[in-house]
């Protein structure tokens, strides 16, 4: 929740039960309709999980820090960042570039800067760092990969609040990272694709709170053939189904929009 926002009251809670054995806390029925519990629902740490399938941590290739920040930018609004550049989708969808653009698919340039695009080689070892400098917590979910969890700790760097994984860390999909706090993933670029990762609070991803992993573009190019189907819809759509981020050939992206930038002090 926000820094001193308190938590709101939703009409509504639940448990998800793993075995029938399970303790549980009785709910208390403390009003017409209205049911209270004792259950905490503090951030849970999962850095210190053990994995039913104990796999070892990979390397590190290709190191890439983020840092996250709200900040009001030149537009007056209100915009979220990976290393203050806020997300926009392309005209031309990532993957349809990466299956149109031949070698120069593997230039980041092709995808439009809004896109956020990192360029991963295939079976590349990756450490993602996140920074989350805001004062919210946030959920960041990486497609197509399930991530091994690394380290996590605080951005003031205490080492009290550092914690290092075990020998066979514990592997998500998606990870919460506390407001003022850092944690670095790892994954084997294994799975060749177009791939986001981003914040799981919609709203916040509508704010610009993403960016796009393009994972083994040339193997892309050679194992992936669109569905007519989705032609079809790009075309009822007015989507171009070729070319760069601006529906151009190679690198002409003119006007290929940068901004909004964040403002001095905010």
């Amino acid at each position: 929740m926000q820094a001193g926002v308190e938590r709101a009251e939703l009409p509504y809670t639940g448990v998800v039960e793993y075995a029938p054995h399970a303790p549980l806390i009785a709910p208390t029925i403390i009003g017409q309709n209205k049911i209270n519990t004792t259950m905490t629902w503090d951030f849970f740490d999962d850095i210190d999980m053990v994995p039913i399938e104990k796999l070892p941590a990979p390397g590190v290739n290709k190191w890439l820090p983020v840092e996250v920040r709200t900040a009001i930018y030149d537009d007056r609004k209100e915009h979220m960042a990976f290393n203050n550049r806020t997300y926009a989708p392309p005209l031309v969808p990532s993957l349809i570039t990466a299956l149109t653009s031949g070698y120069q698919g593997w230039y980041p340039d092709v995808y439009g800067y809004k896109t956020y695009p990192v360029i991963l080689d295939h079976l590349e070892d990756v450490e993602v760092a996140i920074f989350n400098t805001d004062t919210n917590s946030h959920p960041f979910h990486i497609h197509g990969h399930n991530f091994f969890i690394i380290v996590r700790g605080t951005i003031d760097k205490n080492p009290k609040n550092r914690k290092e994984a075990v020998q066979f860390p514990m592997r998500r999909d998606t990870i919460t990272v506390p407001a003022q706090s850092y944690a670095l993933v790892r994954f084997k670029a294994d799975n060749p694709g177009i791939w986001m990762m981003h914040c799981h609070m919609q709203f916040h991803n509508e704010q610009g709170l993403a960016l796009t992993f393009i994972e083994a573009p040339f193997q892309i190019i050679n194992d992936t053939k669109l569905p007519d189907q989705l032609l079809k819809n790009c075309a009822a759509l007015g989507i171009p189904t070729s070319g760069n981020a601006m529906g151009r050939k190679g690198l002409d992206l003119a006007n290929d929009p940068h901004g909004p930038y964040p403002l001095a002090g905010f």
